[in-house]
């Protein structure tokens, strides 16, 4: 069976296979940014999940600023379908406890 996509979907996977390959690092990032970023100071949960995608993207920086045709906008597409529901959940239970 073959399965056709489109050249969007390929580098969308390619993407996501560069970011598991360094699953170790990208989770160690990913949590400093949950230690960092605290759902009280944001008004919605939008701002929220952006501020711990980009946070995490800055700490993987340094892994991928030399190859100059590598795609941010398509690693934060790849970082925020891979999170974008658990900061969500994260966001509307701890908004509650925010005075």
């Amino acid at each position: 069976m073959k399965i056709i996509i489109t050249e969007s979907q390929h580098k969308k996977l390619e993407m996501r296979q560069w970011l598991l390959r360094r699953y170790n690092l990208f989770m160690s990032e990913y949590n400093e940014a949950l230690t960092h970023s605290n759902p009280c100071n944001h008004d919605d949960s939008e701002s929220y999940v952006n501020r711990v995608i980009y946070y995490t993207m800055d700490g993987l920086h340094p892994h991928f600023y030399l190859n100059h045709d590598f795609d941010y906008e398509l690693l934060f597409e790849v970082i925020f379908d891979m999170v974008y529901v658990d900061l969500t959940e994260k966001y509307n239970s701890e908004i509650k406890n925010c005075q």
